[in-house]
């Protein structure tokens, strides 16, 4: 979790700079050369089934969903006819069945080139490009039955707590919907297929793992963006 805080927080310290330093650029006869804007998203995930949920069903562990929801955040540059976003999507879902429960939350840091492919009458655009993300996630899993007694250190239950960082690569496409009296993009539904490129492991920064599970699926991401 904190490291997902850590990127957070560049992030945001990021956007500040970048914002900054676009308007500084901008000259009064010229506010078109690098547009600069934020925008907010909402979007679900459906990824390959982890290879840890066969391990958390032997444990009693209800597995991992395939289709978490997501929120981020980013910026976005236009220049021309090309676009680049820089985007931090954040994600936080849990479950449980009788007294078992997990508790799953990741965060994604992409930088996306797009490109205007198509343009259509009314102003809407339709683009595709590529993308590269770094992803970390944080795994916890216990049983709720556990007691936990302060006097004691030895009886704080059993808790695991895993960690997964993963890079992904992959093409995506989106469509814009601009006003056509303002010429202003109101909404662009993004659709990406995300690759993983390395054979990731979980770790823990809490425990020895004498035996790990390598991760090597790949997901699609679909987000409805909204600048402002």
């Amino acid at each position: 979790m904190k490291k997902i805080y850590l990127i957070l927080s560049l992030c945001l310290i990021l956007f500040t700079e970048i914002s900054f330093a676009q308007e500084d650029q901008i000259t009064p006869t010229d506010k078109t050369i690098f547009d600069v804007n934020y925008y907010i998203g909402f979007g679900v995930i459906y990824s390959d089934a982890l290879n840890m949920n066969p391990f958390l069903s032997e444990s009693n562990v209800p597995t991992v969903r395939r289709f978490p929801f997501e929120f981020s955040f980013g910026l976005v540059g236009d220049f021309g006819k090309n676009r680049i976003d820089l985007d931090f999507g954040f994600y936080n879902q849990e479950r449980e069945r009788d007294n078992f429960e997990h508790q799953l939350t990741s965060g994604t840091l992409s930088l996306r080139y797009l490109r205007n492919v198509l343009q259509f009458e009314n102003k809407d655009r339709i683009y595709a490009g590529l993308a590269i993300n770094y992803m970390t996630s944080e795994l916890e899993f216990f049983n709720k039955n556990e007691t936990i007694d302060l006097n004691e250190p030895g009886s704080f239950g059993d808790v695991a707590k895993l960690d997964l960082y993963q890079f992904h690569i992959g093409p995506g496409i989106g469509y814009s919907i601009f006003t056509s009296d303002e010429n202003e993009e109101f909404v662009r539904f993004q659709l990406s297929y995300d690759i993983n490129i390395f054979t990731n492991n979980w770790d823990s920064d809490y425990a020895r793992l004498s035996n790990s599970i390598e991760e090597t699926g790949n997901r699609f991401r679909f987000q409805a963006i909204f600048p402002f």
